[in-house]
């Protein structure tokens, strides 16, 4: 508990220099991390990560200072931070720190089997699952696991007081295969809370045939064709297009398409996406945010109708309204060291009616999406994305592997041009999605 005693000290310091207001944030984190390279573990190491961020408010202007380890001098990085926001410009849209509330207490967050995984027991893991890879074209297979457990504190000058505890277990794994001509790779991944929650032997299984499936990848054509979107790639549409677009702030400064979409239909009536900070086991389940609010379950879009945004405690004293509990730090939930900012938590799209089967039969010439590298342009709502993983259609039935084939659409449109969303959901990282088939996408090749 000594790094709460540092946090509230760090409050006492800076109101003393003169900040008006001031929350400080606290993590202390122990990881395990081991990497598999080209099937040789080449890492395998524990890291202790543990520090203080402070943010101090002078007539609105905010000034941040941190410090790792605890064998610091809290009066001189509160005072660091005081004399940042006094040489800011002040800014009057801000209003005021959260304000001190219950707090939930979410399941499946904490794990002692992940708790207490050793580098030796991490390093077995990971020999196990490179012998499993007994394929004929497989070149190389890289894996990276790490886990982690964590105590999070916040206290501000509004008297917040919250510690938080977790653990994660993060998994990638990513393997090429050769044929003597072609070279194809595939990748899978996912962080889950308990240990329970992954199959790891599966996920390399299956990516490793995935990759040799690769090698008889063929281009597809350019034309406007329905396409279906399943897996990874939606975590490039929905979660980073469309929630991280409802983020407050870049709303509030013209930043972003959703600007003249709020409250107005936006996507088909099926359409409803939820940000759940509360969701059990989920990646980004919290107690609170950095700031200290609640995370709560805030529905984005209903019916098609953009219903809310993403706010941390400035935009939503800018607006006048109450913080959803989504405040992140630049670097992340567990980074002390970077500003405030705001992030989507875990993104959850409610289902339709539709099996993936049914989809697929219906396409007659199209394609499967599962997977692409590229983002959309938030400021536009354009996606120009490469197809990483994915498959053709035709006549209802997925034939071979798509490469050299990009799909390009607005966000806008693509969520009008929804005809059908799936039944059965699946977790990739933060988000919690069915299958979803669109109608009328851009798709381009070199064929």
């Amino acid at each position: 508990m000594q790094l709460f005693e540092y946090c509230r000290k760090a409050v006492d310091e800076s109101l003393k220099l003169g900040a008006e207001a001031v929350d400080v944030y606290g993590v202390d984190i122990e990881t395990i991390r081991v990497e598999v390279k080209k099937n040789n573990i080449e890492v395998s190491k524990a890291s202790h990560d543990v520090g203080l961020g402070i943010r101090a408010i002078i007539r609105g202007s905010m000034g941040y200072s941190y410090a790792a380890g605890l064998n610091i001098s809290v009066s001189d990085v509160a005072h660091k931070a005081v004399k940042a926001a006094r040489i800011g410009y002040p800014d009057p849209d801000f209003k005021d720190l959260p304000r001190p509330s219950g707090y939930p207490s979410p399941q499946g967050i904490y794990d002692d089997k992940v708790a207490s995984l050793t580098p030796e027991e991490l390093s077995d893991l990971a020999k196990s699952l490179i012998k499993k890879v007994k394929m004929d074209k497989i070149h190389s297979v890289n894996i990276a696991i790490e886990s982690s457990k964590f105590t999070c504190f916040v206290v501000n000058s509004n008297g917040v007081e919250g510690v938080d505890e977790g653990t994660y277990l993060s998994f990638l794994v990513y393997i090429t295969a050769r044929d003597g001509v072609n070279m194809s790779s595939s990748y899978d991944g996912d962080i889950v809370r308990m240990l329970k929650d992954i199959d790891m032997e599966s996920m390399v299984l299956k990516t490793a045939q995935e990759a040799v499936k690769g090698l008889k990848a063929r281009p597809y054509r350019t034309a406007k064709v329905p396409v279906i979107l399943s897996g990874k790639v939606l975590l490039a549409v929905m979660v980073e297009g469309v929630a991280s677009a409802l983020n407050a702030d870049l709303v509030q400064r013209g930043r972003s398409y959703m600007v003249t979409w709020i409250n107005e239909r936006i996507g088909v009536e099926a359409l409803t996406i939820i940000d759940d900070g509360l969701v059990e086991g989920g990646p980004l389940t919290r107690r609170f945010d950095v700031e200290g609010t609640p995370r709560q379950r805030t529905t984005l879009i209903e019916g098609g109708f953009v219903k809310s945004l993403l706010h941390n405690s400035y935009t939503s004293g800018k607006a006048r309204t109450r913080s959803t509990g989504n405040a992140s730090r630049s670097g992340g939930p567990l980074d002390f060291r970077g500003q405030v900012t705001i992030a989507p938590s875990n993104v959850v799209i409610e289902p339709g009616d539709w099996s993936l089967e049914e989809m697929i039969e219906e396409v007659r010439d199209g394609l499967l999406i599962l997977d692409t590298h590229d983002t959309p342009n938030i400021a536009t709502g354009e996606l120009s994305a490469m197809v990483t993983h994915g498959y053709i259609i035709e006549n209802g039935e997925v034939k071979e592997p798509v490469k050299q084939t990009m799909f390009v659409f607005n966000l806008v449109t693509f969520l009008r041009n929804i005809r059908a969303i799936g039944r059965e959901r699946s977790k990739h990282f933060n988000l919690y999605s069915p299958p979803i088939l669109a109608s009328e996408v851009q798709v381009s090749s070199k064929a």
